[in-house]
């Protein structure tokens, strides 16, 4: 926690606004949760007995896409244990093959989006807000959804044994 604490004062330090406040109740705190944007990618999503599915073996997808993402993977990889009788292996393998590509497709609509939502320079940040701006114009929010909207479409699932 103390280097976590370090490089928030390093970063932050001279910003000015709230910043010397912030950094000051900081200095105070108890606990601290520290993260960065980041993008998974695994070349499996399967070893032994464990399966991953949604943030974890295909997380930042773009446009609120998660939920729906570990929704499908959670539906494939049900179905493929209920048609192989529960045999994992059996199961896990067809699981990589039918959703690899489509949680792939997913993924790559965000590209390396983290350094756009946390811009490291105040200049960044105001064109990062001159974008938003841009982005929530009607034209491309709709051109925003047909993208989102094609990614989360592209997969055929199965029908599987209830």
């Amino acid at each position: 926690m103390a280097a976590q604490k370090r490089i928030r004062r390093e970063r932050f330090a001279g910003t000015g606004w709230e910043a010397p406040s912030v950094l000051k109740a900081l200095e105070e705190a108890d606990d601290l949760y520290f993260d960065a944007i980041a993008q998974i990618h695994v070349d499996r999503l399967t070893e032994g007995r464990v399966a991953l599915l949604g943030d974890a073996g295909y997380g930042a997808t773009m446009g609120g896409m998660g939920t729906g993402v570990a929704v499908v993977g959670a539906y494939v990889l049900a179905g493929e244990l209920a048609l192989a009788g529960g045999g994992h292996r059996t199961a896990f393998a067809e699981y990589e093959t039918r959703i690899r590509d489509f949680a792939k497709g997913c993924q790559k609509i965000s590209g390396n989006a983290g350094p756009f939502f946390a811009p490291p320079t105040e200049r960044r940040i105001r064109s990062r807000d001159r974008m938003y701006r841009l982005l929530s114009h009607r034209l491309m929010a709709g051109f925003f959804k047909r993208l989102t909207e094609k990614a989360a479409t592209n997969t055929e699932l199965r029908e599987y044994p209830a």
